[in-house]
């Protein structure tokens, strides 16, 4: 039993991190999209805004399904859905046809998390910052990959065959995942009450519950600062400093190193110390990284800050998705569900702002704003959450 739990967390991670080399890829080939395309820094903000807020608002109706249905199964058919839809990327010519075919994937991709936290919240309640962390783990791991494939893709066959090369892998996990759902039971089954009155009644126990809307708060304050970091980290080392695109990739894979570290040691934190103090230490560290990084010159340092920057804002993640599992009375999959709407929905809001802002003052500016939004969280992580027991 231990051997197959174990092997279940382990497909979890690798899935994890599939899903985010999908959504990573975006980043890196983004650049080479606004030269084809002739895209400025505020489209560049609409743009992935569209793809955020799709993804946001699908995960709430997604969540809510995954309490209902086999998750695995759910999950395994998101992956089928995206090796179809990312074998069309081979023939996209027009812009508006790249930006259908995106938001097919982010519909098919808000799937995921809601599902997969439910999932692993459920059957492992007893060490939920741990396996958090490992699950955080396995998604920064694909953060880190995710640019090295897509450069080396990109520059040997054009960015138009990055999601075409991930059309095979993404079958590969979905057989796996269909392989282990057999034994995974829904959470709920529906009762005398309909599926809509479920849904508003879940859905208003989760606005009223005061801790969660602060950890939700905190959620989408973290969702800004690495929203906006990911996405402009690449343009702002090739625009300010003068990188090519190989280059400004190897510098988003290190943030992500950063990022893969940063979870880990948060998570496992998390089960030691107050959660809250996890989370307000780590948006207080980052604010002289965010301001030092708008500032810094020279390839060594801004290596170095952008790994610290990663692992800063990364610590955040599993200890807020454990306090999720720890708070969450009935609706887990729908609470998820909530926390990716806020962390994809002010991402989202993140990366046009910060396009607005970028093409007003400078991308350096980017930065600046993030360092103050750090700083509300360090508010909210010490001043409106209790410690835990």
């Amino acid at each position: 039993m231990m051997k197959e739990s174990s092997g279940n967390l382990t497909l979890m991670m690798a899935s994890h991190g599939f899903v985010h080399v999908l959504f990573v890829s975006l980043a890196v080939i983004l650049p080479l999209i606004r030269l084809e395309f002739g895209l400025s820094y505020t489209q560049i903000g609409v743009f992935t805004f569209g793809l955020g807020v799709i993804a946001a608002v699908a995960s709430i109706p997604m969540g809510f399904i995954s309490d209902r249905v086999n998750k695995l199964r759910l999950i395994s058919s998101m992956f089928l859905l995206v090796a179809i839809v990312a074998s069309f990327f081979m023939v996209v010519k027009s812009l508006t046809f790249v930006l259908l075919l995106l938001s097919f994937l982010w519909l098919c991709l808000s799937i995921f998390h809601p599902s997969s936290m439910a999932y692993l919240s459920s059957r492992y309640p007893s060490k939920r910052g741990e396996i958090f962390g490992l699950y955080e783990l396995g998604g920064s791991l694909g953060m880190i990959v995710a640019p090295v494939i897509a450069v080396w893709v990109a520059s040997t066959w054009g960015w138009k065959s990055v999601y075409g090369a991930y059309v095979l892998p993404a079958v590969f996990v979905a057989l796996l995942t269909y392989k282990i759902a057999a034994h995974e039971v829904p959470s709920h089954q529906n009762g005398q009450s309909s599926l809509g009155g479920e849904f508003l009644q879940g859905l208003k126990g989760i606005l009223a519950h005061r801790r969660l809307k602060f950890i939700f708060l905190i959620t989408g304050l973290s969702a800004v600062i690495f929203g906006a970091a990911s996405l402009y980290l690449p343009i702002y080392m090739i625009d300010v400093h003068g990188f090519d695109v190989p280059q400004a990739g190897y510098i988003l894979t290190l943030f992500f190193v950063g990022g893969a570290a940063g979870r880990l040691v948060g998570g496992k934190s998390s089960d030691r110390w107050p959660r809250n103090r996890v989370m307000g230490l780590s948006f207080l560290l980052m604010i002289p990284f965010l301001i030092l990084l708008s500032l810094a010159r020279g390839t060594f340092i801004l290596v170095v800050l952008s790994f610290a920057v990663g692992f800063t804002s990364q610590m955040i993640m599993p200890v807020v998705t454990a306090l999720i599992g720890d708070n969450a009375e009935r609706e887990i999959g729908l609470s998820y569900g909530m926390q990716s709407l806020v962390g994809f929905g002010f991402a989202a809001i993140s990366r046009l702002v910060a396009g607005i802002l970028a093409d007003l003052w400078g991308i350096p500016a980017i930065f600046w704003l993030l360092a103050g939004v750090s700083f509300l969280g360090v508010g909210c992580s010490f001043l409106a959450l209790k410690p835990n027991d």
